[in-house]
């Protein structure tokens, strides 16, 4: 089965991006007097989008109010946006192989910062949109973004696949009637992922030309 319509998640999948995210994450809990998290930690809370992650990332505490919260991450994140985030290796070389097929980024990040990221990592001219968790009005496992953008780009959804590294890419792939790859090199480990039965699965960038030409 070949397919035309390529929607690729992001952190995880695209770039390596936990180091920035968390350097951001530690700006904001050491002006609330908590101690530095270490990027493990701050991995296993990504996925959700910014408001999820500072939830967990930042207990409340008394006098702290969770918007100004979110405002310093993203002042912090602003700042860090691509000091150390990299392109994994092969995707750029995976992307150019599949030029001609119809590309998109959807992620649970805001979609300001997820395209300024693709911008500046020299990639965004292999997708035709560059979506975030605040684009569609919903976050991913909703179906939402996935039908939305289905929609919007007039694609065939029996020629449309999700790529990505997370339980929410795989079940908003599923809830929206599309096949999933699962890649093996991001965030999420080999057995959480099999937990949700995507339909692919693959261990380097390079193996998903195979799957989609």
């Amino acid at each position: 089965m070949s397919f035309n319509f390529l929607i690729f998640d992001l952190d995880g999948t695209l770039i390596d991006s936990q180091r920035d995210i968390t350097s951001a994450v530690n700006s904001v809990r050491k002006e609330y007097g908590f101690e530095y998290l270490h990027v493990k930690q701050v991995r296993s809370y990504l996925g959700n989008g910014i408001n999820a992650l500072m939830n967990r990332a930042v207990p409340e505490k008394k006098g702290m109010v969770q918007s100004e919260v979110l405002e310093k991450f993203k002042f912090y994140y602003r700042r860090c946006l691509t000091d150390t985030t990299v392109i994994y290796n092969g995707i750029r070389e995976m992307l150019e192989t599949l030029k001609n097929k119809k590309k998109v980024v959807l992620s649970n990040k805001n979609e300001d910062f997820s395209y300024e990221i693709v911008k500046r990592l020299g990639i965004s001219d292999y997708f035709v949109k560059v979506c975030g968790g605040d684009s569609a009005g919903v976050k991913k496992p909703d179906p939402k973004p996935i039908v939305d953008l289905i929609n919007l780009t007039n694609s065939d959804i029996s020629k449309t696949v999700m790529i990505g590294d997370s339980a929410n890419d795989f079940l908003a792939a599923k809830a929206a009637g599309i096949p999933s790859i699962a890649v093996l090199y991001g965030y999420s480990g080999i057995e959480q992922i099999k937990q949700y039965n995507p339909d692919f699965t693959v261990k380097d960038p390079k193996d998903i030309i195979d799957i989609v030409l």
